[in-house]
């Protein structure tokens, strides 16, 4: 979900709504990701990566 608002900038509503879950999961779902990415190195890490190719992808 955190990467479609923030590579893809859709809204938590559309993510919401592609995903088949009210915008308040959306919200909660991105706040436990940012939480666990300031203890998990390695998953930042590879957020990062991932986040990074997304970028530089021409569609």
């Amino acid at each position: 979900m955190d990467l479609l608002y923030r590579v893809g900038g859709l809204s938590g509503t559309e993510i919401g709504e592609m995903m088949g879950v009210d915008y308040s999961t959306v919200s909660q779902g991105r706040k436990r990701l940012r939480e666990k990415l300031k203890s998990d190195q390695h998953l930042a890490q590879t957020m990062k990566r991932v986040e990074t190719e997304l970028s530089i992808v021409k569609i």
